[in-house]
């Protein structure tokens, strides 16, 4: 799915930014994870079903793209920073 499909079918993208090592909430409730990218080198990001680990850490080298088979949240999206930076994310409300 490209980047202009997730859109005009409902769903939203949001740069999320972490001022130290933590753990950011994203949307607190059920909805689907299409696309993490880490914008911040030398960290790492981990996907979250509020404290289950959905995906490996991710770093700035690559995307996941989980666009064709979303991962279902069911409790609430969170994101866990190795340290300060950004990452952004893209993730439909269900």
């Amino acid at each position: 799915m490209t980047v202009d499909e997730y859109f005009r079918n409902g769903w939203k993208a949001e740069k999320i930014t972490a001022g130290a090592a933590e753990t950011k909430t994203v949307h607190a409730g059920r909805c689907l994870l299409g696309r993490l990218a880490v914008a911040t080198a030398v960290i790492t990001v981990t996907p979250k079903d509020d404290a289950t680990e959905l995906a490996e850490a991710q770093t700035n080298a690559a995307v996941l793209n989980i666009g064709l088979t979303p991962i279902r949240i069911e409790t609430s999206l969170k994101l866990t920073f190795s340290g300060a930076g950004d990452a952004w994310v893209i993730y439909k409300v269900v």
